[in-house]
């Protein structure tokens, strides 16, 4: 499989020895099954802002505190590093809540290392090494095939 562009820097960085395959891709991310020495893992790839397809994003910011001043304020005007600060802070949120998660002994994807929008993480399968998104969308890929 040709490695995308934006695992490239990880394979690069010796994180992940080789991408095996896309396991699936969503409204935000796409989930890449990669191998990582002898364990296989999954690479999160954080959709930047403009190819997302959130309809109300707003939904999923609301409430969220900068503390930084200048960054919140660049945030608010939408200039170009504001927006990068808000695609930073947006992609932080979920990495920082399975971290958190994670150590207080939930029984969460184990994250392993976030590294420019890619999410290192635990690579979660049924008692026969089947992820269970592909057993519940069965051989065709449709849900209750």
């Amino acid at each position: 499989m040709k490695i995308p562009k934006r695992l490239e820097p990880l394979v690069e960085a010796g994180l992940v020895d080789a991408v095996m395959r896309q396991l699936m891709s969503g409204k935000e991310a796409m989930i890449f099954v990669v191998r990582c020495g002898g364990d296989m893992r999954c690479a999160k790839v954080y959709k930047e802002a403009n190819l997302r397809s959130f309809r109300q994003s707003v939904d999923y910011t609301e409430g969220r505190k900068v503390k930084n001043s200048r960054r919140a304020r660049a945030m608010e005007k939408g200039s170009r590093y504001g927006r990068k600060a808000k695609e930073e802070a947006w992609q932080s949120t979920e990495v920082d809540a399975l971290y958190r998660l994670a150590a207080a002994g939930v029984r969460v994807p184990r994250p392993y290392d976030f590294v420019d929008g890619v999410l290192l993480m635990e690579f979660v399968t049924d008692g026969e090494a089947t992820p269970p998104e592909v057993e519940r969308r069965g051989a065709h890929g449709r849900a209750g095939a």
